[in-house]
C-alpha cells in the first residue's frame, strides 16, 4: 500500500472519482459526510465482516485495496476503491448476509448507522434524497450484475446436459 491514509479527507483525495453513493453531493457536504466516518486498516486476508459476528449497522467505503465477498464459501464479488459495502445499512436492522475478507492490504472508512442518521437530520432534506437515489442506482447495478451471473451459470448448465 502507498502512504497511510489516516483521515477521511485523505481518503477522498486518494480516490480517483467521487464514490457512486456520494455522487452529486456538494463538495462541502461530501467532506462533512466523509469526516463522520472512521478510518480502518486491514492486512491481506484479514476478515473484515462475518455473517455471525456483525449486525448490519455500518457501511464501508473502500479507499485502498480490494475486498472479496463470500457466502457459503462461494465468491460473490470483489470490490475495489470507491465501492461501498453495506450501503443499505440505514434501512436494514438484520445481520450481515455474507463474509468479507481483505484480498490485499485495505483501507476503509466505516460509517455507523446512528451517526449517519444524525448527520442527515442536520442537513437539508435534498441531500438525503440524493443519497437514497444513489443507493437505488447501486442496488439496480447489483441486480443487473447478478442477473448476468445467473444467465451465464444457466448457459453453462444447459451446455453440460
Amino acid at each position: 500500500m502507498s502512504e497511510t491514509i489516516n483521515t477521511p479527507v485523505q481518503a477522498l483525495q486518494a480516490l480517483k472519482e467521487v464514490p457512486l453513493l456520494l455522487r452529486n453531493f456538494p463538495p462541502d457536504d461530501l467532506r462533512q459526510f466523509l469526516e463522520s466516518g472512521k478510518m480502518e486498516h486491514y492486512q491481506r486476508h484479514d476478515q473484515i465482516l462475518t455473517v455471525e459476528s456483525s449486525p448490519a449497522t455500518s457501511a464501508y467505503l473502500i479507499v485502498e485495496g480490494k475486498v472479496s465477498i463470500f457466502k457459503d464459501d462461494i465468491h460473490l464479488a470483489t470490490l475495489e476503491p470507491g465501492d461501498f459495502l453495506g450501503e443499505t445499512f440505514l434501512f436494514t436492522k438484520g445481520s450481515r448476509t455474507a463474509n468479507v475478507m481483505a484480498e490485499t492490504d485495505t483501507t476503509l472508512v466505516r460509517f455507523d448507522r446512528q451517526e449517519t442518521l444524525d448527520y442527515f437530520r442536520r442537513m437539508p432534506e435534498r441531500l438525503f434524497k440524493i443519497f437514497i437515489m444513489n443507493i437505488i442506482e447501486i442496488q439496480q447495478r447489483k441486480m443487473v450484475a447478478m442477473n448476468q451471473k445467473l444467465i451465464t451459470m444457466q448457459k453453462r448448465l444447459l451446455n453440460k446436459e
